[in-house]
């Protein structure tokens, strides 16, 4: 507990470049306040990171500022507090699907010659697949590259038996890099997930790390081993990029 305090105490503490604040009106009226980390090259790729269901996390602001600095643009959205959620998974399925794919279209037509890369964590990757399914821009272009942190996409599972599936899954056809702690429920499973996105139209990789639970980064009681793993968010971020990313010249 104490190693979990001190990591996120030296989160909030750490110097990085403040984020600019960017207010986005959605059609179902809500306005959506989007912390952006800018990279200093212009035409940076850009990662659109979709929180989840505990608001704000000083761990991933920090890594949104590590990737920042090592030339991947980041704006780091809550999307509960737009329409007064209280911060529980079930929440994540009341975001107006529209509101999700207009965040994608008014980010695009900001920044026109950017390449845009998504990610999200546990339930978040469901309404980041919906708002991916719902834009016309990700059937227009190539697969959007996509992140997935130790995504939760289904709805139960009995021994033995298929998982059921939110019926995004079917309907997810994205370039998608997916980190997987070893210790986690959804390990067990991660090839039939894989098998499922890949029948959908997906292209699938997978990062499984040892050692790690759900959520380590943000874990009350993180073991040392998951706070030093959240202390380099952004390096395992950036690397599950890396193949995305432009080389140098």
């Amino acid at each position: 507990m104490r190693v979990a305090f001190l990591f996120f105490f030296l989160c909030l503490c750490a110097p990085t470049r403040a984020a600019e604040s960017i207010n986005l009106a959605l059609p179902s009226g809500a306005e959506l306040q989007v912390q952006r980390h800018a990279a200093a090259r212009p035409d940076a790729p850009l990662l659109l990171w979709l929180t989840g269901e505990y608001g704000p996390i000083a761990a991933e602001a920090q890594a949104a500022a590590d990737l920042a600095r090592r030339g991947v643009e980041v704006h780091l959205a809550d999307w509960l507090a737009p329409y007064f959620l209280p911060q529980l998974p079930r929440s994540l399925g009341e975001i107006p699907d529209a509101d999700l794919s207009a965040w994608l279209a008014e980010t695009q037509r900001r920044y026109p010659e950017r390449r845009l890369m998504l990610l999200a964590a546990g339930h978040a990757a469901e309404p980041l697949l919906r708002a991916a399914a719902r834009w016309p821009g990700a059937q227009q272009h190539a697969p959007l590259p996509t992140v997935l942190l130790f995504p939760l996409l289904y709805r139960g599972v009995d021994a033995g038996a298929e998982p059921e599936y939110a019926p995004v899954v079917d309907a997810t056809r994205l370039d998608l890099a997916l980190l997987v702690p070893k210790a986690s429920a959804g390990y067990w499973w991660r090839e039939r997930l894989q098998a499922r996105l890949e029948a959908a139209g997906s292209h699938v990789r997978q990062n499984v790390l040892n050692g790690m639970r759900d959520g380590f980064y943000r874990r009350s009681d993180a073991s040392e081993t998951e706070t030093a793993a959240g202390a380099r968010l952004g390096d395992l971020i950036h690397s599950l990029l890396q193949p995305w990313l432009p080389t140098a010249p």
